[in-house]
């Protein structure tokens, strides 16, 4: 084949190679929307009674225990309580177990736990301090 020709041919070819296109890339598909946002006043009211029958198996029924090893909730001042338990979730306060629990009660379920441990007669047993 004669060179002049392979040349041209070469040049024809890249030429055409550079006049298609590629189509146009599709948009990025919009994030997912995530779950919507709700409207804390809205909710119904946390029961503190059912919240805290998850506690009695460590600090008793109605949050009164007779063992230094746990902590008698019945009685202790609300705030105190919420304290406590937003120090565990932080992990300012360490913890084997009650971070855990912690990080997975709201600041609305701490709340109510407090409101209803405190409205408790405090217990005359041995058990601890928050």
């Amino acid at each position: 084949m004669d060179p002049t020709r392979i040349l041209l041919s070469s040049l024809l070819a890249l030429g055409m190679a550079g006049c298609h296109k590629a189509p146009p890339k599709a948009p990025p598909a919009p994030p997912p929307a995530g779950p919507p946002a709700v409207d804390l006043a809205k909710l119904p009211p946390v029961d503190g009674v059912s919240l805290a029958h998850t506690c009695a198996g460590c600090h008793g029924t109605e949050g009164r225990i007779k063992s230094a090893a746990f902590v008698s909730l019945a009685g202790l001042p609300a705030a105190d309580l919420v304290r406590t338990m937003k120090d565990f979730r932080t992990g300012k306060r360490p913890s084997t177990l009650m971070g855990h629990v912690a990080k997975g009660l709201s600041d609305r379920d701490l709340e109510a736990l407090a409101a209803y441990f405190a409205k408790l007669p405090k217990d005359a047993g041995k058990g601890g301090q928050p």
